[in-house]
């Protein structure tokens, strides 16, 4: 008998496919992890945006009220892709934040809220961007 070196055509085939799945695998395991980072990075994203808003209305709601200058009322609207804190006579307007879609209730439709420095108020926000959301309710209110 002849000593045979090397490898056939068969075996190669095999070896070559045996690798091939194994890289799939790899490549698979690295893309869903790619993909779940970014979809907790634009998730965080959101709720800094989300938790940021609440921090503005906070501030607004919280303003001195010994000051006649200051009305007891306020509103947060939605004009567009704008979330916009205005006086009740929208004289004074101020944006809170842009380029996301809003929903300051529960039920779709309400594209204002009026919120009252006197009494404790609810509050409801959902911020949206491509295919993530963030939901957050709070209540504003203050010590007397």
């Amino acid at each position: 008998m002849k000593s045979e070196k090397g490898i056939t055509l068969v075996e190669l085939l095999a070896a070559l496919a045996i690798l091939g799945i194994i890289v799939v695998a790899i490549m698979s395991v690295f893309s869903t992890g790619a993909n779940s980072s970014e979809r907790t990075a634009s998730r965080q994203q959101l709720q800094q945006e989300a938790n940021l808003i609440v921090e503005q209305i906070r501030t607004s709601y919280l303003e001195n009220e010994k000051s006649e200058l200051i009305p007891d009322k306020f509103k947060v609207k939605i004009v567009g892709d704008e979330l916009k804190i205005t006086t009740i006579d929208n004289v004074m307007t101020k944006t809170l934040s842009t380029d996301y879609q809003y929903k300051l209730a529960e039920a779709p439709g309400t594209a204002e809220r009026i919120l009252d420095r006197t009494k404790a108020t609810q509050f409801y926000l959902e911020i949206c961007s491509n295919d993530q959301c963030h939901e957050l309710q709070t209540s504003f209110s203050k010590l007397n």
